[in-house]
């Protein structure tokens, strides 16, 4: 067997290796602690930081003064030396580990080199929490089981073409040593915050699941974790975790972890289903780094509906897989291909010069449908049965192009642009149905949703919101609004609509989340039907219900001939 299939964390733990020297400066260290904290006494000063409280059902694995617990290990320095070149390598990590680790304030500090901190202990199906904090072109992550990695990045980095793979710009969590184009190598959503800011992730490990939200956002949903070390095998069952020191400052504090049972990793496995890698990744449809697309092709020997998805997030956030990961599979399953498109938010457009911004996501979403339609063949799809989906943002870009007058340019020297940009249908949960003011005021009057769409920013020093100036400046942009409303483009010979909405409608009235009201979807549901479009609305306790949620709306409605 090679060595890099017998590879386990304990070999290259350093175990019972110790050096005299080692043992002789942590004898003297411990010593003058001791006197020091009795010295202190005498004053009623405290030497130590408070320990670090854990949630419940959690226990800390850093206790806030001192490196007990860990040891200094960068496996990649140790992994391929044997006998006695790997144990004097161990011992040599060791000593090293307290000259470029410290604990400050209760925080566990490194100064950007030098051995990773090692937990002493091993860990299999666990959940961890801890924060960080870091600087400027540093980058750091954390192992499990004694592999690489959640990575963890200064997410200002510009993307480098020459480099494709390493996409610091899209944010930490990823796990960046799994192959590349895969799901979860990179995260779902940039969710870190400014440097200079206590960043916190939750991770959990299942088997060679790896579940990671950071800043209570998920950013990868369960993906395998590869093994690095050998990727014929699977994750090692136990490990250590291990904390990355890579070129800059990094400060870690909050540490806690628990261990999963048998029937608890049963439950959420069970409850989670693994996220199929797309058939085609990054397909782009443009020159920017964000118009890329996935596309997932069903088994099928006819050519297939697809599903459209446009995810949410105010076109200023979010991710291609934020509101898809719990569909995707049961469309698959019905025999329905899946295209989700990432898209310039706001202030990529602006920035790119585009006006109003709002035009930016909206025309991207119809070039990526041009897009897909151009590769009918190659992707055995349906190109005359598209379907539309998305939440918030995305819905009204889906619902724009519902209603949207074809953009096809039949006389474009682009392929690509003289395809279609109708859809077969639309189906939506929380969408905002008009980009009108007045309309949203009327309908809600706490609205507060839509000025930066049309680059409003508000001013703060007059107290005036995004909001105030896009209502106050209305009149001044109508032709904007008639062009990039969806209610303002509804017309007879559009595709049929299914808005879902999780509560009821309270026309007039102020609403606790008046961006995602059903407000919206009433007035919709009755500008389509005085025109004679299929609009069907769903929310609890809604009349004449066909369809109960978006995926079967979705499902009935694009597979029946």
């Amino acid at each position: 067997m090679s060595l890099m299939k017998r590879y386990s964390y304990r070999s290259v733990r350093l175990g019972h290796f110790s050096s005299n020297k080692h043992d002789t400066m942590r004898a003297f260290s411990l010593m003058a602690r001791a006197a020091l904290a009795a010295a202190l006494v005498f004053t009623g000063a405290s030497l130590f930081a408070d320990e670090p409280v854990p949630p419940k059902g959690f226990r800390a694995i850093f206790n806030g003064n001192d490196l007990t617990g860990w040891h200094g290990l960068n496996p990649h320095q140790s992994v391929k030396l044997e006998g006695d070149k790997k144990a004097a390598n161990l011992a040599q990590q060791r000593e090293e580990f307290p000259d470029h680790w410290r604990v400050e304030n209760g925080e566990l500090v490194n100064d950007g080199h030098g051995p990773y901190a090692t937990t002493d202990e091993e860990f299999g199906d666990i959940e961890l929490h801890l924060e960080y904090k870091t600087v400027a072109q540093a980058d750091s992550g954390i192992y499990l089981r004694g592999t690489p990695q959640v990575q963890i990045w200064d997410w200002h980095q510009t993307f480098d073409p020459k480099r494709p793979t390493r996409r610091p710009h899209l944010g930490s969590g990823g796990l960046f040593n799994n192959s590349p184009d895969t799901i979860g190598r990179d995260p779902s959503v940039l969710a870190d915050k400014p440097l200079g800011q206590w960043n916190q992730f939750r991770i959990r490990q299942i088997g060679a699941r790896t579940w990671v939200w950071l800043n209570n956002k998920a950013v990868v949903e369960g993906a395998v974790m590869e093994n690095y070390w050998d990727r014929t095998l699977p994750l090692p069952e136990k490990g250590p975790i291990m904390l990355q020191t890579h070129g800059g400052e990094i400060r870690w504090r909050n540490i806690f972890v628990r261990e999963i049972g048998d029937k608890e990793a049963e439950r959420l496995t069970a409850a989670s289903p693994l996220i199929p890698n797309p058939t085609e990744f990054d397909v782009a449809y443009g020159d920017h780094p964000k118009q890329k697309l996935h596309f997932w092709k069903a088994d099928s020997d006819q050519p297939t509906p697809v599903l459209f998805f446009i995810h949410g997030g105010g076109w200023m956030a979010g991710g291609r897989m934020s509101g898809l990961s719990g569909m995707l599979q049961e469309i698959l399953d019905a025999g329905i291909s899946v295209v989700s498109v990432e898209y310039r938010f706001i202030p990529e457009a602006t920035a790119d010069g585009v006006v109003p911004p709002v035009k930016g996501p909206l025309h991207d979403a119809a070039r990526a449908l041009q897009l897909v339609r151009s590769k009918a063949k190659e992707w055995n799809i349906d190109k005359n049965r598209i379907g539309a989906s998305g939440g918030s943002a995305g819905a009204c870009s889906s619902l724009w192009l519902a209603f949207h007058p074809e953009m096809a340019d039949p006389d474009s020297d682009d392929p690509i642009a003289r395809e279609s940009t109708r859809l077969f249908c639309a189906a939506v949960r929380g969408a905002q149905t008009t980009l009108d003011p007045k309309q949203m005021k009327d309908w809600t009057p706490n609205s507060r949703y839509g000025g930066h769409a049309f680059g409003f920013a508000g001013d703060k020093a007059s107290n005036l919101s995004q909001f105030d100036e896009f209502y106050a400046k209305r009149d001044t942009i109508i032709p904007w609004i008639d062009e990039y409303s969806p209610y303002a483009l509804v017309s007879s010979d559009d595709p049929p609509v299914h808005l879902f909405y999780s509560a009821a409608p309270a026309l007039g009235q102020p609403e606790k989340d008046p961006t995602h009201t059903s407000n919206f979807g009433v007035k919709l549901q009755e500008h389509c039907q005085s025109v004679g479009v299929a609009c069907e609305l769903v929310y609890p306790g809604a009349p004449d219900v066909t369809h109960a949620t978006t995926t079967e709306y979705l499902i009935k409605t694009l597979k029946t001939p």
